[in-house]
C-alpha cells in the first residue's frame, strides 16, 4: 500500500559487534469458508501475508534487504495482492551523522499501480541514543517512477518525478519482553505536467512482544494519506495485522 512507507527501524540492529547476519521472517495465513444467504451457498477466504528482511552489519556499515508480500481472496476472486522489495545501505552505523542509500520496487495490482521504482540517498542523524530509546531523523530525495492502470477508464499512465523524503523513528523498549517501534515519512515532489506539488504522508507503528529468543508475536499498524492520487482512489488507506515473527 505504500511507497518507501515501511518501518526499517524493525530490520535495524544495534550491537557492539560486526560482521555478521541477522534476520527477521514473518508470516501470518487465513482460511475459513462461510455460508452466505438463503440458498446456503459458501464463500472461502484466503489470506496470507508473509514479510522478512535479512541484514549484514560491518564493521562501519549496514546492508539491509526487505520484502513483503500480501494476497487476499474472496469469493472466487482476488481482492489484495500487494508486494515489495526494499535494499538499504546505511554508511558510518556508529556515528551520530550517517549516510544512506535505498531502492525499491513495488506493485499493489488491485489498487491499479502496475509498478513503482524508486531510488534515493540521505542523511540520518541520531537525536537520541541510549538502551532504552533510540530517536533518529532523516532526510534525502529520490526519484521515483510509477505505472498506474486506471482501472474506471482501462487506461495507463506513467509519472516520473524527483521527490524530497523526510522521515523521524523512534524504538522505544518498554521492557525485556516489549518493543515499540515507529517510522513517519512526509514525502512531497513537484508533478511539472500537472503544476501541482503531491504530499504523502505515512506511517508504521509496530509492537512486538518476545516470546523467547527467536519468536515474537507482533501487531503492526500502517497508514498513508495522499493529497493526489494518480488515480481514482481513496486519499487515506491503512491496515492492520497481527501474527508471529522468527529472528535470528
Amino acid at each position: 500500500m505504500q511507497a518507501q512507507i515501511l518501518n526499517v527501524e524493525k530490520a535495524r540492529v544495534e550491537r557492539d559487534s560486526s560482521n555478521y547476519f541477522t534476520g527477521k521472517l514473518g508470516v501470518n495465513l487465513n482460511l475459513f469458508n462461510r455460508a452466505t444467504g438463503r440458498e446456503g451457498k459458501t464463500d472461502h477466504f484466503i489470506g496470507l501475508t508473509g514479510n522478512g528482511n535479512i541484514g549484514y552489519v560491518s564493521k562501519h556499515n549496514t546492508y539491509l534487504l526487505l520484502g513483503s508480500y500480501n494476497y487476499v481472496r474472496l469469493r472466487s476472486a482476488t481482492q489484495v495482492e500487494t508486494g515489495y522489495v526494499h535494499g538499504r545501505v546505511t554508511f558510518r552505523r556508529q556515528e551520530r551523522l550517517s549516510y544512506e542509500s535505498f531502492g525499491q520496487l513495488q506493485y499493489d495490482y488491485n489498487r491499479g499501480l502496475e509498478l513503482r521504482a524508486l531510488a534515493g540517498a540521505g542523511i540520518r542523524f541520531a537525536v537520541v541514543r541510549k538502551e532504552n530509546l533510540r530517536f533518529h531523523l532523516g532526510t534525502g530525495v529520490m526519484y521515483e517512477h510509477e505505472r498506474w492502470h486506471n482501472l474506471q477508464e482501462d487506461r495507463y499512465i506513467r509519472k516520473h518525478m524527483p521527490k524530497l523524503s523526510n522521515y523521524a523513528s523512534v524504538r522505544l523498549p518498554l521492557n525485556p519482553y516489549l518493543e515499540l517501534s515507529t517510522i513517519h515519512y512526509y514525502q512531497v515532489g513537484y508533478d511539472q505536467p500537472h503544476d501541482q506539488f503531491r504530499h504523502r504522508f505515512s506511517g508504521d507503528v509496530s509492537l512486538a512482544v518476545k516470546v523467547n529468543t527467536w519468536l515474537q508475536i507482533t501487531t503492526n499498524f500502517a497508514h498513508t494519506y495522499e493529497n493526489q492520487p494518480i488515480v481514482p482512489i481513496p486519499n487515506y488507506l491503512y491496515s492492520l495485522t497481527n501474527g508471529l515473527q522468527v529472528s535470528f
